[in-house]
Protein backbone atom coordinates (compact mmCIF):
# COMPACT_ATOMS: atom_id res chain seq x y z
CA UNK A 1 0.00 0.00 0.00
CA UNK A 2 2.49 2.49 0.70
CA UNK A 3 4.61 1.90 -2.47
CA UNK A 4 0.93 3.33 -4.43
CA UNK A 5 2.30 6.72 -2.94
CA UNK A 6 4.19 9.41 -4.52
CA UNK A 7 4.42 12.77 -3.27
CA UNK A 8 5.30 13.92 0.59
CA UNK A 9 2.76 13.53 3.25
CA UNK A 10 1.90 12.27 6.79
CA UNK A 11 -0.40 10.38 8.44
CA UNK A 12 -1.11 7.90 11.00
CA UNK A 13 -1.01 4.22 11.98
CA UNK A 14 -3.38 1.54 12.88
CA UNK A 15 -2.83 -1.87 14.64
CA UNK A 16 -3.15 -3.92 17.23
CA UNK A 17 -0.98 -4.71 20.55
CA UNK A 18 -1.25 -8.24 21.35
CA UNK A 19 1.07 -10.18 23.83
CA UNK A 20 3.97 -6.87 24.07
CA UNK A 21 3.87 -6.81 19.91
CA UNK A 22 2.45 -4.44 17.80
CA UNK A 23 1.12 -5.09 14.37
CA UNK A 24 0.96 -2.47 12.37
CA UNK A 25 -2.47 -3.35 9.70
CA UNK A 26 -3.12 0.49 7.93
CA UNK A 27 -2.67 3.88 7.37
CA UNK A 28 -4.68 7.28 6.78
CA UNK A 29 -3.28 10.64 5.25
CA UNK A 30 -3.46 13.71 6.82
CA UNK A 31 -5.14 16.43 4.18
CA UNK A 32 -3.96 19.65 3.40
CA UNK A 33 -4.81 22.35 6.08
CA UNK A 34 -7.42 24.63 3.26
CA UNK A 35 -9.14 21.14 2.81
CA UNK A 36 -12.16 21.62 4.97
CA UNK A 37 -14.76 18.95 4.63
CA UNK A 38 -11.71 16.46 4.78
CA UNK A 39 -11.74 13.44 7.17
CA UNK A 40 -8.91 13.32 9.80
CA UNK A 41 -7.18 10.44 10.74
CA UNK A 42 -8.54 10.31 14.55
CA UNK A 43 -12.02 10.27 13.34
CA UNK A 44 -11.41 7.19 11.57
CA UNK A 45 -10.55 5.72 15.04
CA UNK A 46 -14.69 4.82 15.25
CA UNK A 47 -15.25 2.73 12.26
CA UNK A 48 -11.84 0.48 13.08
CA UNK A 49 -13.06 -2.59 15.27
CA UNK A 50 -12.57 -2.41 18.67
CA UNK A 51 -8.53 -3.22 19.46
CA UNK A 52 -7.42 -1.78 16.19
CA UNK A 53 -6.19 1.54 17.33
CA UNK A 54 -3.94 4.59 16.73
CA UNK A 55 -0.33 3.04 16.83
CA UNK A 56 1.97 5.32 15.31
CA UNK A 57 2.78 7.93 13.09
CA UNK A 58 3.47 7.76 9.29
CA UNK A 59 6.37 10.31 7.62
CA UNK A 60 6.05 9.54 3.94
CA UNK A 61 8.94 11.28 1.49
CA UNK A 62 10.65 14.52 3.15
CA UNK A 63 7.13 15.23 4.83
CA UNK A 64 6.93 15.72 8.92
CA UNK A 65 5.10 16.77 11.69
CA UNK A 66 6.42 18.30 15.52
CA UNK A 67 7.19 15.83 17.76
CA UNK A 68 5.60 14.80 20.35
CA UNK A 69 2.57 16.84 19.01
CA UNK A 70 1.96 14.08 16.44
CA UNK A 71 1.41 11.24 19.26
CA UNK A 72 -0.76 13.22 21.39
CA UNK A 73 -4.07 11.28 20.41
CA UNK A 74 -2.39 7.51 20.59
CA UNK A 75 -2.70 5.93 24.31
CA UNK A 76 -2.65 2.58 22.65
CA UNK A 77 1.29 2.48 24.41
CA UNK A 78 3.21 5.10 26.26
CA UNK A 79 6.02 4.14 23.36
CA UNK A 80 4.23 5.21 20.12
CA UNK A 81 5.80 4.16 16.26
CA UNK A 82 7.14 6.68 13.85
CA UNK A 83 7.13 5.36 10.66
CA UNK A 84 9.39 6.57 8.43
CA UNK A 85 8.88 5.82 4.72
CA UNK A 86 11.35 6.84 1.24
CA UNK A 87 9.70 7.34 -1.64
CA UNK A 88 12.58 6.85 -4.10
CA UNK A 89 14.18 4.15 -2.30
CA UNK A 90 10.72 2.06 -1.09
CA UNK A 91 12.34 1.97 2.06
CA UNK A 92 10.62 2.02 6.06
CA UNK A 93 12.65 2.76 8.92
CA UNK A 94 10.35 2.13 12.18
CA UNK A 95 11.44 4.00 15.35
CA UNK A 96 9.86 4.23 18.65
CA UNK A 97 9.29 7.48 20.58
CA UNK A 98 11.10 6.05 24.19
CA UNK A 99 11.43 8.87 27.14
CA UNK A 100 10.87 11.72 24.77
CA UNK A 101 13.72 10.45 22.38
CA UNK A 102 13.08 8.50 18.83
CA UNK A 103 14.94 5.08 19.19
CA UNK A 104 15.22 2.67 16.18
CA UNK A 105 13.16 -0.02 16.14
CA UNK A 106 15.08 -2.45 14.49
CA UNK A 107 14.08 -4.52 11.04
CA UNK A 108 9.89 -4.56 11.22
CA UNK A 109 8.68 -8.11 10.33
CA UNK A 110 6.34 -7.98 6.90
CA UNK A 111 3.43 -10.40 7.70
CA UNK A 112 1.39 -12.17 5.24
CA UNK A 113 -2.51 -10.84 5.51
CA UNK A 114 -3.76 -14.69 5.44
CA UNK A 115 -1.14 -15.12 8.06
CA UNK A 116 -2.47 -12.35 10.21
CA UNK A 117 -5.93 -13.36 10.38
CA UNK A 118 -4.98 -17.00 11.54
CA UNK A 119 -3.90 -15.31 14.52
CA UNK A 120 -6.41 -12.93 14.86
CA UNK A 121 -10.76 -13.25 14.96
CA UNK A 122 -13.54 -11.20 14.35
CA UNK A 123 -15.69 -11.01 16.96
CA UNK A 124 -19.37 -9.45 15.18
CA UNK A 125 -22.02 -8.39 17.76
CA UNK A 126 -25.67 -7.72 17.05
CA UNK A 127 -28.06 -6.06 18.97
CA UNK A 128 -31.01 -4.00 19.26
CA UNK A 129 -31.41 -1.49 21.53
CA UNK A 130 -34.84 0.64 22.07
CA UNK A 131 -34.83 4.19 21.85
CA UNK A 132 -37.82 6.97 23.31
CA UNK A 133 -36.50 10.78 23.24
CA UNK A 134 -37.52 14.35 22.55
CA UNK A 135 -36.01 15.06 19.13
CA UNK A 136 -34.01 17.74 20.77
CA UNK A 137 -32.52 15.35 23.24
CA UNK A 138 -31.20 12.84 21.05
CA UNK A 139 -27.77 12.87 21.26
CA UNK A 140 -28.04 12.85 25.10
CA UNK A 141 -29.87 10.01 24.34
CA UNK A 142 -27.07 8.26 23.45
CA UNK A 143 -24.47 9.49 25.96
CA UNK A 144 -27.14 8.02 28.17
CA UNK A 145 -27.49 4.43 26.86
CA UNK A 146 -23.78 4.42 26.94
CA UNK A 147 -23.62 5.28 30.56
CA UNK A 148 -26.31 2.33 31.33
CA UNK A 149 -24.26 -0.08 29.09
CA UNK A 150 -21.14 0.73 31.40
CA UNK A 151 -22.27 0.31 33.76
CA UNK A 152 -22.23 -3.87 33.91
CA UNK A 153 -26.16 -4.60 33.29
CA UNK A 154 -25.00 -6.30 29.99
CA UNK A 155 -24.71 -9.89 29.47
CA UNK A 156 -23.21 -11.64 26.26
CA UNK A 157 -23.91 -15.00 24.45
CA UNK A 158 -21.74 -16.73 22.10
CA UNK A 159 -24.56 -18.79 20.02
CA UNK A 160 -22.37 -21.09 17.85
CA UNK A 161 -20.21 -21.97 21.64
CA UNK A 162 -23.01 -21.48 23.67
CA UNK A 163 -20.88 -19.50 26.38
CA UNK A 164 -21.88 -16.30 28.01
CA UNK A 165 -20.02 -13.53 29.50
CA UNK A 166 -21.26 -11.68 32.15
CA UNK A 167 -20.09 -8.44 34.37
CA UNK A 168 -19.46 -10.93 37.42
CA UNK A 169 -17.34 -13.37 35.71
CA UNK A 170 -13.76 -13.37 37.51
CA UNK A 171 -10.67 -12.54 36.17
CA UNK A 172 -9.92 -16.44 36.91
CA UNK A 173 -12.50 -17.49 34.02
CA UNK A 174 -10.55 -18.06 31.06
CA UNK A 175 -11.73 -17.87 27.19
CA UNK A 176 -10.30 -19.57 24.25
CA UNK A 177 -11.12 -17.38 21.60
CA UNK A 178 -10.77 -20.33 18.81
CA UNK A 179 -13.42 -22.15 21.11
CA UNK A 180 -16.56 -19.85 20.35
CA UNK A 181 -16.26 -20.47 16.62
CA UNK A 182 -16.96 -23.53 16.16
CA UNK A 183 -16.27 -24.08 12.15
CA UNK A 184 -18.44 -27.41 10.73
CA UNK A 185 -17.51 -26.74 7.08
CA UNK A 186 -14.90 -25.18 5.34
CA UNK A 187 -15.39 -21.02 5.01
CA UNK A 188 -17.23 -20.03 2.20
CA UNK A 189 -15.36 -17.94 -0.52
CA UNK A 190 -16.01 -14.28 -0.77
CA UNK A 191 -17.38 -14.14 2.34
CA UNK A 192 -16.09 -13.03 6.14
CA UNK A 193 -16.05 -15.46 8.90
CA UNK A 194 -16.75 -14.28 12.01
CA UNK A 195 -17.66 -15.15 16.34
CA UNK A 196 -21.27 -13.97 16.40
CA UNK A 197 -22.18 -12.54 19.37
CA UNK A 198 -25.34 -10.74 20.99
CA UNK A 199 -26.22 -8.98 23.63
CA UNK A 200 -28.65 -9.40 26.98
CA UNK A 201 -29.69 -6.78 29.23
CA UNK A 202 -30.63 -7.18 32.55
CA UNK A 203 -34.04 -5.89 33.59
CA UNK A 204 -34.42 -7.16 37.33
CA UNK A 205 -32.47 -5.60 40.00
CA UNK A 206 -31.40 -7.14 43.64
CA UNK A 207 -33.16 -6.01 46.00
CA UNK A 208 -30.90 -7.14 48.75
CA UNK A 209 -28.06 -4.79 47.17
CA UNK A 210 -26.66 -1.97 49.45
CA UNK A 211 -27.23 0.23 46.54
CA UNK A 212 -31.07 -0.92 46.37
CA UNK A 213 -33.16 2.08 47.64
CA UNK A 214 -37.00 2.38 47.30
CA UNK A 215 -38.90 5.83 46.00
CA UNK A 216 -41.65 7.11 45.58
CA UNK A 217 -42.63 7.75 42.24
CA UNK A 218 -42.98 11.46 41.20
CA UNK A 219 -44.43 12.50 38.16
CA UNK A 220 -44.08 16.21 36.29
CA UNK A 221 -46.67 17.09 34.20
CA UNK A 222 -45.24 19.90 31.38
CA UNK A 223 -47.36 21.14 28.63
CA UNK A 224 -45.34 22.48 25.62
CA UNK A 225 -44.91 21.17 21.90
CA UNK A 226 -42.13 18.95 21.62
CA UNK A 227 -41.30 15.97 18.78
CA UNK A 228 -40.58 12.65 20.19
CA UNK A 229 -38.58 9.73 18.48
CA UNK A 230 -39.21 6.34 18.88
CA UNK A 231 -36.99 3.46 17.25
CA UNK A 232 -34.74 0.82 17.46
CA UNK A 233 -30.65 1.06 17.61
CA UNK A 234 -29.57 -1.94 15.29
CA UNK A 235 -25.92 -2.11 17.24
CA UNK A 236 -23.43 -4.23 14.42
CA UNK A 237 -19.90 -4.05 16.12
CA UNK A 238 -16.38 -5.92 15.24
CA UNK A 239 -14.08 -6.50 17.92
CA UNK A 240 -10.36 -7.95 17.19
CA UNK A 241 -8.82 -10.77 19.41
CA UNK A 242 -6.90 -13.26 19.75
CA UNK A 243 -5.09 -16.16 21.42
CA UNK A 244 -6.62 -16.38 25.23
CA UNK A 245 -8.59 -13.93 27.35
CA UNK A 246 -10.01 -13.43 30.55
CA UNK A 247 -13.78 -13.33 30.64
CA UNK A 248 -13.44 -9.66 32.10
CA UNK A 249 -10.98 -8.76 30.07
CA UNK A 250 -13.33 -9.90 26.93
CA UNK A 251 -16.56 -8.17 28.27
CA UNK A 252 -14.73 -5.18 28.65
CA UNK A 253 -13.86 -5.28 24.98
CA UNK A 254 -17.52 -6.39 24.13
CA UNK A 255 -18.79 -3.50 26.17
CA UNK A 256 -16.55 -1.10 24.34
CA UNK A 257 -17.46 -2.36 20.90
CA UNK A 258 -21.20 -1.53 21.43
CA UNK A 259 -20.89 2.10 22.81
CA UNK A 260 -18.09 2.76 20.36
CA UNK A 261 -21.40 1.81 17.35
CA UNK A 262 -23.45 3.98 19.83
CA UNK A 263 -20.80 6.82 18.76
CA UNK A 264 -20.34 6.10 15.26
CA UNK A 265 -24.60 6.15 15.17
CA UNK A 266 -24.20 9.07 16.50
CA UNK A 267 -21.99 10.61 15.08
CA UNK A 268 -24.73 10.21 11.73
CA UNK A 269 -27.53 11.64 13.68
CA UNK A 270 -25.52 14.73 14.45
CA UNK A 271 -24.90 15.09 11.00
CA UNK A 272 -28.28 14.84 9.78
CA UNK A 273 -29.22 17.17 12.80
CA UNK A 274 -27.06 19.54 11.48
CA UNK A 275 -27.56 19.81 7.81
CA UNK A 276 -31.24 20.02 8.89
CA UNK A 277 -31.99 16.62 7.12
CA UNK A 278 -34.93 14.85 8.27
CA UNK A 279 -33.92 12.26 10.53
CA UNK A 280 -33.22 8.72 9.44
CA UNK A 281 -32.11 5.61 11.79
CA UNK A 282 -28.38 4.74 10.36
CA UNK A 283 -27.31 1.38 9.31
CA UNK A 284 -24.17 0.19 9.76
CA UNK A 285 -22.18 -1.61 6.96
CA UNK A 286 -18.99 -2.93 6.96
CA UNK A 287 -16.37 -3.27 4.11
CA UNK A 288 -12.97 -4.90 3.10
CA UNK A 289 -11.50 -2.91 0.03
CA UNK A 290 -8.91 -4.76 -1.79
CA UNK A 291 -5.22 -4.53 -0.27
CA UNK A 292 -6.69 -3.42 3.04
CA UNK A 293 -5.61 -5.39 6.11
CA UNK A 294 -8.89 -5.44 8.00
CA UNK A 295 -12.71 -4.66 7.87
CA UNK A 296 -13.72 -1.09 8.62
CA UNK A 297 -17.43 0.41 9.47
CA UNK A 298 -19.40 2.56 8.32
CA UNK A 299 -23.04 4.05 9.47
CA UNK A 300 -25.10 5.30 6.42
CA UNK A 301 -28.80 6.92 7.12
CA UNK A 302 -31.44 3.60 6.08
CA UNK A 303 -32.53 4.23 2.73
CA UNK A 304 -29.55 6.37 1.44
CA UNK A 305 -28.75 5.81 -2.10
CA UNK A 306 -25.50 5.80 -2.84
CA UNK A 307 -25.70 9.50 -5.11
CA UNK A 308 -26.35 10.69 -1.37
CA UNK A 309 -23.24 9.17 0.35
CA UNK A 310 -21.03 10.28 -2.47
CA UNK A 311 -19.09 13.37 -1.35
CA UNK A 312 -17.96 11.53 2.22
CA UNK A 313 -17.18 8.33 0.24
CA UNK A 314 -14.46 10.41 -1.74
CA UNK A 315 -12.97 11.85 1.46
CA UNK A 316 -12.80 8.27 3.02
CA UNK A 317 -11.12 6.99 -0.38
CA UNK A 318 -8.49 10.39 0.16
CA UNK A 319 -8.12 9.86 3.70
CA UNK A 320 -6.92 6.04 3.30
CA UNK A 321 -5.00 6.38 -0.11
CA UNK A 322 -7.28 4.98 -2.09
CA UNK A 323 -7.66 6.66 -5.86
CA UNK A 324 -11.04 7.27 -7.45
CA UNK A 325 -11.01 5.13 -10.33
CA UNK A 326 -13.50 2.43 -9.05
CA UNK A 327 -16.16 2.47 -5.71
CA UNK A 328 -14.84 0.82 -2.31
CA UNK A 329 -17.73 2.14 -0.14
CA UNK A 330 -21.10 1.60 -1.90
CA UNK A 331 -24.10 -0.03 -0.16
CA UNK A 332 -23.10 -2.94 -2.88
CA UNK A 333 -19.10 -3.31 -1.37
CA UNK A 334 -20.22 -4.23 2.11
CA UNK A 335 -19.35 -8.11 2.81
CA UNK A 336 -21.17 -10.75 3.44
CA UNK A 337 -20.53 -12.94 6.93
CA UNK A 338 -20.50 -16.54 6.06
CA UNK A 339 -23.33 -17.81 8.81
CA UNK A 340 -25.11 -15.03 7.04
CA UNK A 341 -24.91 -17.09 3.49
CA UNK A 342 -27.85 -19.20 2.45
CA UNK A 343 -27.02 -21.69 0.81
CA UNK A 344 -29.84 -21.70 -1.79
CA UNK A 345 -27.37 -18.20 -2.66
CA UNK A 346 -25.07 -18.31 -6.06
CA UNK A 347 -22.08 -18.75 -5.09
CA UNK A 348 -19.24 -16.28 -4.87
CA UNK A 349 -16.17 -16.17 -6.96
CA UNK A 350 -16.16 -20.36 -7.84
CA UNK A 351 -12.82 -19.85 -9.88
CA UNK A 352 -10.95 -19.76 -6.68
CA UNK A 353 -11.55 -23.26 -5.95
CA UNK A 354 -9.92 -24.29 -8.76
CA UNK A 355 -6.21 -25.46 -7.39
CA UNK A 356 -3.26 -22.71 -8.92
CA UNK A 357 -1.38 -23.40 -12.34
CA UNK A 358 2.44 -23.94 -11.47
CA UNK A 359 4.62 -21.46 -11.73
CA UNK A 360 5.77 -20.35 -15.32
CA UNK A 361 2.25 -19.58 -16.37
CA UNK A 362 1.05 -16.36 -16.81
CA UNK A 363 -3.01 -15.91 -15.53
CA UNK A 364 -5.25 -13.20 -15.88
CA UNK A 365 -8.74 -13.29 -13.78
CA UNK A 366 -12.14 -11.72 -12.64
CA UNK A 367 -11.40 -8.88 -10.55
CA UNK A 368 -13.21 -8.95 -7.18
CA UNK A 369 -16.81 -10.64 -6.13
CA UNK A 370 -19.38 -12.23 -8.28
CA UNK A 371 -22.21 -14.16 -8.10
CA UNK A 372 -22.03 -17.55 -10.30
CA UNK A 373 -25.85 -17.78 -11.68
CA UNK A 374 -26.77 -21.23 -13.11
CA UNK A 375 -29.73 -23.38 -14.43
CA UNK A 376 -33.14 -23.71 -11.98
CA UNK A 377 -31.68 -21.48 -9.35
CA UNK A 378 -34.06 -19.00 -7.71
CA UNK A 379 -36.69 -21.92 -7.63
CA UNK A 380 -37.44 -21.21 -11.59
CA UNK A 381 -36.84 -23.74 -14.02
CA UNK A 382 -35.05 -22.59 -17.20
CA UNK A 383 -33.27 -25.88 -17.83
CA UNK A 384 -32.25 -25.82 -21.92
CA UNK A 385 -33.13 -22.14 -22.34
CA UNK A 386 -31.84 -20.13 -19.66
CA UNK A 387 -27.86 -19.80 -20.31
CA UNK A 388 -27.78 -16.94 -21.41
CA UNK A 389 -30.12 -15.00 -18.85
CA UNK A 390 -27.99 -17.00 -16.05
CA UNK A 391 -25.11 -15.10 -17.75
CA UNK A 392 -26.61 -11.92 -18.34
CA UNK A 393 -27.16 -12.06 -14.77
CA UNK A 394 -23.78 -13.28 -13.39
CA UNK A 395 -21.71 -10.35 -15.42
CA UNK A 396 -24.58 -8.02 -13.83
CA UNK A 397 -23.59 -9.36 -10.38
CA UNK A 398 -20.37 -8.19 -10.76
CA UNK A 399 -21.26 -4.54 -11.12
CA UNK A 400 -23.70 -5.06 -8.63
CA UNK A 401 -21.30 -6.35 -6.10
CA UNK A 402 -18.28 -3.69 -6.76
CA UNK A 403 -20.48 -0.95 -6.11
CA UNK A 404 -21.29 0.57 -9.79
CA UNK A 405 -25.22 -0.76 -9.05
CA UNK A 406 -27.69 -0.44 -6.55
CA UNK A 407 -30.36 -1.95 -8.97
CA UNK A 408 -31.11 -5.88 -8.26
CA UNK A 409 -30.34 -8.48 -10.31
CA UNK A 410 -32.57 -8.52 -13.01
CA UNK A 411 -35.07 -11.53 -13.52
CA UNK A 412 -35.49 -13.45 -16.57
CA UNK A 413 -38.86 -11.25 -16.96
CA UNK A 414 -37.20 -8.13 -16.33
CA UNK A 415 -34.33 -8.90 -18.99
CA UNK A 416 -37.71 -9.44 -21.57
CA UNK A 417 -39.43 -6.57 -20.68
CA UNK A 418 -35.70 -4.48 -21.15
CA UNK A 419 -35.82 -5.75 -24.69
CA UNK A 420 -39.56 -5.21 -25.30
CA UNK A 421 -38.84 -2.01 -23.83
CA UNK A 422 -36.11 -0.78 -26.37
CA UNK A 423 -37.56 -2.49 -29.24
CA UNK A 424 -35.65 -5.42 -30.15
CA UNK A 425 -38.49 -8.21 -29.49
CA UNK A 426 -41.94 -8.06 -29.70
CA UNK A 427 -44.22 -8.03 -26.31
CA UNK A 428 -45.22 -11.81 -26.88
CA UNK A 429 -41.76 -12.45 -25.64
CA UNK A 430 -42.51 -11.53 -21.88
CA UNK A 431 -43.10 -14.38 -20.48
CA UNK A 432 -41.65 -17.22 -23.04
CA UNK A 433 -39.12 -19.60 -22.93
CA UNK A 434 -37.35 -18.13 -26.25
CA UNK A 435 -33.11 -18.24 -25.82
CA UNK A 436 -31.20 -14.44 -26.05
CA UNK A 437 -27.09 -14.43 -27.19
CA UNK A 438 -24.79 -12.29 -26.67
CA UNK A 439 -26.23 -9.45 -28.62
CA UNK A 440 -28.99 -9.08 -26.31
CA UNK A 441 -27.31 -9.40 -23.31
CA UNK A 442 -25.14 -6.37 -24.63
CA UNK A 443 -28.22 -4.33 -25.10
CA UNK A 444 -29.04 -5.14 -21.51
CA UNK A 445 -26.85 -4.56 -20.19
CA UNK A 446 -25.95 -0.82 -21.92
CA UNK A 447 -29.67 -0.04 -21.16
CA UNK A 448 -29.73 -1.15 -17.17
CA UNK A 449 -26.04 0.30 -16.15
CA UNK A 450 -24.83 2.31 -19.06
CA UNK A 451 -21.47 0.27 -19.94
CA UNK A 452 -19.78 -0.10 -23.06
CA UNK A 453 -19.93 -3.95 -24.44
CA UNK A 454 -18.04 -5.23 -27.11
CA UNK A 455 -18.48 -8.44 -28.81
CA UNK A 456 -15.49 -10.58 -29.98
CA UNK A 457 -16.41 -13.53 -32.80
CA UNK A 458 -14.94 -16.56 -33.04
CA UNK A 459 -16.27 -18.71 -36.05
CA UNK A 460 -15.07 -22.44 -34.25
CA UNK A 461 -13.56 -23.16 -30.93
CA UNK A 462 -9.99 -23.41 -32.17
CA UNK A 463 -10.02 -19.82 -33.10
CA UNK A 464 -10.62 -18.94 -29.54
CA UNK A 465 -7.14 -18.70 -29.42
CA UNK A 466 -6.80 -15.95 -31.63
CA UNK A 467 -8.63 -13.70 -28.57
CA UNK A 468 -6.09 -14.89 -25.87
CA UNK A 469 -4.42 -11.40 -25.90
CA UNK A 470 -7.90 -9.61 -25.96
CA UNK A 471 -9.03 -11.49 -23.01
CA UNK A 472 -5.97 -10.88 -21.17
CA UNK A 473 -5.86 -7.20 -21.87
CA UNK A 474 -9.52 -7.03 -20.72
CA UNK A 475 -9.29 -9.27 -17.14
CA UNK A 476 -5.58 -6.70 -16.27
CA UNK A 477 -7.06 -3.68 -17.23
CA UNK A 478 -11.33 -4.18 -17.13
CA UNK A 479 -11.34 -7.06 -14.38
CA UNK A 480 -15.53 -8.15 -15.20
CA UNK A 481 -16.70 -11.52 -16.33
CA UNK A 482 -17.36 -12.42 -20.08
CA UNK A 483 -19.71 -14.51 -21.52
CA UNK A 484 -18.60 -17.22 -24.06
Amino acid sequence: KLQELNSNCTGRLFGVMSENSLTVLSFALNPPEDDDTAILPAALQLNMPVEIDLCGVLFIGDAAENIPDAFKDIDITDNPLLLKYTLNAQQVQPFFYVHQTLKEAGEPEIIEESKIWQRFSYIRLRTSIPIITQKSDVIDAFQLTRKNLASGTVGFHFPQADVYILGTDSESKIINIKDLLKKSSKSIAGTIDSIDASMLVNMTTDKSSENYSKYAPVLQHIKKPFQSLQFDLNVDTLSVVDGSLSASQLYSILVESVCKNLRLIERSFAQQLNNGKELRTPEILHFKPKNYMHLISIAYPRGSHDEDTKEYRKSLHKALSFDLSRPLFCRGNAVRFSYDFSPSEPLLIPHEAIPSLPSGFSVSLVKGLYAYHHYMQDNFDDSGWGCAYRSLQTVFSWFKLQGYTGQPIPSHKDIQKCLVDIGDKAHSFIGSKQWIGSTEVGFVLETLLGVTVRILCAATGDKMADEIENLKEHFDTQGTPVMI
